[in-house]
């Protein structure tokens, strides 16, 4: 088995929408969110985009147990080569 190490990089986005005095909470179930999962489509697309400029990564979502509309983790892997045995030669 290949010795693997992790590190982990957070990019967290808190949404927030604020209202008038007069609002009751809730009223319009969170209408103002409506423009989140295309926003995060975005986000996502250009993500998965600039990790394509640059050789040696991968990357591939991982489900966590979290709705997709919550949460979303992508995994960027690297397998390093291994370099050329020595012969002892020289």
């Amino acid at each position: 088995m290949p010795y693997v190490e992790e590190r982990e990089f957070t990019l967290r986005f808190e949404l927030r929408c604020e209202f008038p005095d007069d609002y009751e909470g809730e009223e319009d179930g969170f209408e103002w969110a409506q423009a989140i999962p295309g926003l995060t489509s975005d986000v996502l697309r250009a993500a998965v985009q600039a990790i394509g400029h640059h050789p040696g990564w991968r990357i591939h979502p991982r489900n966590r147990g979290i709705s997709a509309d919550r949460e979303i983790t992508l995994v960027l892997d690297r397998t390093l080569a291994r370099p050329p045995a020595t012969t002892g030669e020289g």
